[in-house]
């Protein structure tokens, strides 16, 4: 696959650890041209899936990223009764966009509960560079982001998310806006709102936030 068009915009956290101090500046010019905070411009879903090998999924049988940059990719499984658990997290069904955004928000913490015995990610802690030394099981944004890609596709093959479709995936940050960054991206039937779905943010099987995506652009973060 095609990988450098994306991971390329995140190589930032391996060269910024291991490189020479002197070796920031350079780094910093050079990423602060790729800075995109006035639009909801995305790359498209078919290029994350691509890229980052992520194939089709049930409950039945699918994988969840960890390690930093989908380094790891343990295979999972729900039961019926556990699918049943996000099911009743829509049921009934969303009667319009917003309910269906802030079930969405919940179920993404929920399917991180479900999973991390099997993925050994229970530990994971909000965050980057927090998770750092604490062994194991930890997620950075492009491991959140796939997962919760993942996620969103399981819960719209079974009718359970009907106002919205995941299109892509947004960036942000090359250190003008902050710490460079990404998140899975919804938009809206109808309106073409989009909205960022991010669980990077929290610890393991917390809500994920649901956030315009100008507005996450723009550097929001949660008010902790």
């Amino acid at each position: 696959m095609g990988r450098a068009p994306l991971r390329a915009q995140q190589g930032w956290r391996l060269v910024v650890l291991r490189a020479p101090a002197g070796a920031l500046i350079g780094i910093f010019l050079a990423l602060a041209g790729c800075a995109s905070v006035d639009s909801d411009e995305v790359v498209p879903i078919a290029q994350v899936r691509e890229e980052y090998k992520l194939g089709p999924v049930n409950p039945r049988a699918f994988t969840v990223c960890h390690e930093h940059g989908c380094q790891e990719r343990s295979p999972v499984s729900l039961s019926p009764a556990q699918w049943g658990e996000v099911r009743a997290l829509f049921t009934p069904l969303s009667a319009n966009a917003a309910q269906e955004r802030a079930r969405i928000s919940q179920a993404i913490g929920l399917m991180e509960r479900l999973v991390a015995p099997q993925a050994g990610t229970a530990g994971d802690v909000g965050g980057t560079f927090e998770g750092v030394g604490r062994g194991h099981g930890q997620l950075d944004c492009e491991d959140e982001a796939a997962n919760t890609t993942q996620y969103l596709a399981m819960m719209s093959d079974d009718g359970l998310i009907r106002f919205h479709s995941t299109v892509g995936w947004a960036w942000r940050g090359h250190f003008i806006h902050g710490w460079p960054h990404t998140a899975t991206v919804i938009e809206e039937q109808g309106s073409g709102a989009r909205w960022s779905v991010d669980s990077w943010f929290e610890d393991n099987g917390k809500p994920a936030h649901v956030v315009p995506v100008r507005q996450w652009k723009n550097g929001w973060a949660p008010a902790h």
